[in-house]
Parts: structure tokens; sequence; C-alpha cells
């Protein structure tokens, strides 16, 4: 049987200080229902928004659909990601991502419970530091 949610059957949330930098909203757009573990959110960042560092035990694969944004892996420079760009995260992999500066950005952020189900480990704020490092190259 088809099931359709309807958008206005959810509110946008705000999400917490203890996990994310500036003012970041949240739309719920799946949670899997046993057997899936799947779970689909649209994030939103305001101008110098961004996560904390982070790490998801079965991985991320997170799909930017408006604006400008920032991610970084642990041990590796910022990049810059823009629509239609797809960051594939490793399981485990501690990362951020958000708004470039001055941006507002929107992603759709896909993944999955563990056996356990947890879906993200959430660790310390993004350093200013870190946040305004010149993004690498594009290629």
């Amino acid at each position: 049987m088809t099931k359709i949610i309807r958008a206005n059957a959810r509110d946008t949330k705000t999400q917490p200080p203890t996990n994310f930098v500036g003012t970041v909203y949240a739309d719920e757009v799946s949670v899997g229902e046993a057997p899936s573990r799947m779970r689909a959110t649209r994030v939103t960042f305001t101008p110098g928004g961004r996560t904390n560092w982070h790490t998801h035990p079965v991985g991320q694969v997170l799909f930017c659909l408006i604006g400008v944004g920032r991610y970084q892996l642990e041990g590796d420079q910022v990049h810059e990601i823009r629509p239609g760009d797809t960051v594939i995260i490793p399981p485990g992999a501690k990362h951020w991502h958000g708004s470039a500066p001055g941006q507002l950005f929107s992603h759709l952020a896909l993944s999955e419970n563990d056996d356990d189900g947890r879906g993200a480990d959430w660790l310390e704020p993004v350093s200013d530091e870190d946040y305004n490092a010149a993004p690498a190259p594009m290629t």
C-alpha cells in the first residue's frame, strides 16, 4: 500500500545548540519502519550554521539541494559543496557539514541506524578556525 506523508503533517524543527552551531532547521522526510533503518532529513543551515563534529555508525550520504555548503572529514581540508553534489561519508568517520560563510545551505541527509538503534554520535563544536578555513580547490 502506498503511503503519502503530507508536507503539513510535520513541523520544521530547530536543531539543538548541543549538536549544532548557529541556527539550523530540520524537516523529517522519512523514518524507516522495520525492517528499514533508513532516515532521510532535509537540513537547512542559516549563514554560519553547522553541525558539531560527529560520526555515523553506518555512514551517511548528503545530497546538496540549495546554496553553498561546507564539509570536512577529520584530517582533511574543508570542501565546498553545491547543489547536485553528493557527499558519501564512511561509517565511523568524524566529520562536520554546514553552510559556507555568509550563505544559506540545504541538503538531504540520508543515514541508517545501527543494530542498537544509534544513528549518530555527537562530539565537540566545530571551531571558528576550522569553519573559516579556505576550502580545497574544486576539481
